[in-house]
């Protein structure tokens, strides 16, 4: 298709989003049959989906899809979203728990995934994983495509429970091994044992996890910042000043954990490692004068 054709075509479908929005006020449903409105519910939906997520147009159509149909729960986890970026969490909490309530199956586990990482409320979160596990049993559920029990190891390690973080992590790791094999492993499960490792002055244990990590994912920054870190402990400052200056050309590359709209958790910063860098340089050139 040509530019031009697609130019057209793009314009066809934005006059018809404005020409259905600008109907929304005139048009009445009562005699609607219960079809015809679940049908309409979900043409409004899709075309709130052609329109920038949260601008008032969008809204517009999610709230009609929703009073057309009460059960149209894309809908309304759609009309959760603009309000989960923004942090208004009393709104978000609304217009999710509604999609829940229309289909708890698809929104519970996402609900908790939106607790987690957005507002940490990891005691809402786990809430929300158990009680997914209540609708779906005998199987792993994923939330956005990741493992709740990833998701509980994140949970604990936000508390400050490690014993209970790397309990889940391990239980992630088993049971996508069986399943897919290493090499689908997300390995920011080993980046998060490597730190946890870390925290319990467990130096050898976690060179392990971040290398094992690294072999899947040799991209981050992070593993070779907390590389360095463990080998400062350990007294090895060759190999850490050679892991801060791994970290700092992937950091420079955009290489690093980071979350969408949020920061991650354990998420590292520049500062952090060039701090570390310096401390090894001066150290290295107190030796050297020695």
């Amino acid at each position: 298709m040509g530019s031009l054709q697609k130019y057209c075509l793009s314009l066809f479908i934005v006059l018809c989003v404005m020409s259905s929005c600008d109907n929304l006020s005139n048009e009445t449903y009562y005699h609607m049959s219960d079809e015809l409105r679940k049908s309409k519910s979900m043409e409004y939906t899709a075309l709130a989906g052609l329109i920038e997520r949260g601008s008032p147009k969008s809204m517009r159509l999610l709230e009609k899809a929703v009073r057309l149909d009460p059960n149209n729960d894309r809908a309304w986890r759609e009309l959760s979203l603009p309000y989960l970026y923004a942090g208004m969490i009393k709104e978000w909490n609304e217009n999710i728990t509604k999609a829940i309530e229309a289909n708890p199956q698809a929104w519970q586990s996402w609900r908790a995934h939106d607790r987690m990482y957005y507002f940490r409320d990891y005691a809402g979160a786990l809430y929300d994983l158990d009680a997914t596990d209540t609708l779906t049993k005998n199987q792993v559920d994923y939330a956005q495509n990741t493992s709740v029990d990833f998701l509980r190891g994140v949970c604990y390690l936000g508390m400050h429970d490690y014993p209970k973080s790397e309990e889940y992590f391990n239980i992630y790791i088993e049971d996508e091994r069986s399943k897919v094999g290493d090499k689908f492993i997300d390995e920011t499960a080993f980046l998060y044992l490597g730190i946890i490792s870390l925290y319990k002055d467990r130096y050898d244990e976690a060179i392990l996890y971040l290398k094992r990590g690294i072999k899947y994912e040799d991209g981050y920054a992070d593993y070779h910042y907390h590389l360095a870190r463990a080998y400062c402990y350990l007294g090895n400052n060759e190999k850490a000043l050679k892991e801060t200056e791994i970290a700092l050309q992937k950091f420079d590359d955009n290489n690093h954990l980071q979350g969408y709209r949020y920061e991650a958790l354990e998420q590292i910063y520049r500062t952090q490692i060039t701090e570390l860098r310096d401390v090894l340089l001066a150290d290295s050139l107190k030796l050297a004068s020695v």
